[in-house]
């Protein structure tokens, strides 16, 4: 079992560094502007547009709904950040500027991807037609990751499955919840 782990890492590792681009390429620049799109400042805040939109519409389902996609997001981040402290993998190369906190050192899993796939896919749910687009930039973010060096492709399949998985689980049991029942 060890074997065959070691080979996965070794691979994991060679196929990363094949779709890392150094800092100095032109496609490197368009790559860290996507890379970006993941980050909690971004999400949260559009989220919160959308909720004072509802607000000021005075929707109280589209506030229902942004709260929560915001609630299913904060559990998946909950899920990966937990997986992150046990694993303890290091990023392929220092972070730098793609991590607003310090405590995300760890590379396994993406949180970046988990929270643009729980995103998308608890969008879905709601707003089929935003979260199917959501779920294309979940995609370009995650695979950006890579592309600046900050990930392994590991860490971004393993980020966008607990993004599903929690999105999809939690979407299930909604109509456990009072506000859906």
């Amino acid at each position: 079992m060890t074997v065959m782990m070691a080979r996965l890492a070794s691979f994991d590792v060679t196929l990363s560094q094949r779709f890392a681009l150094s800092s100095q390429s032109d496609w490197w620049q368009v790559a860290r502007v996507i890379a970006h799109v993941g980050d909690g400042y971004y999400v949260f805040g559009g989220l919160g547009v959308f909720y004072l939109l509802g607000w000021l519409l005075d929707n109280p389902l589209l506030r229902r709904d942004v709260l929560t996609i915001v609630l299913i997001i904060l559990a998946a981040g909950i899920v990966t950040t937990g997986i992150k402290y046990v694993v303890r993998r290091q990023r392929p190369r220092p972070p730098d500027e793609f991590v607003s906190l310090k405590y995300d050192k760890y590379s396994f899993p993406s949180g970046h991807a988990t929270r643009m796939a729980a995103l998308a896919v608890t969008t879905v749910f709601f707003y089929p037609s935003l979260g199917w687009l959501l779920g294309a930039a979940a995609l370009l973010v995650a695979v950006a990751r890579v592309v600046v060096g900050i990930h392994y492709v590991s860490d971004i399949v393993v980020g966008l499955t607990v993004g599903v998985g929690v999105s999809w689980g939690a979407v299930r049991l909604l109509p456990l919840w009072p506000a859906f029942s």
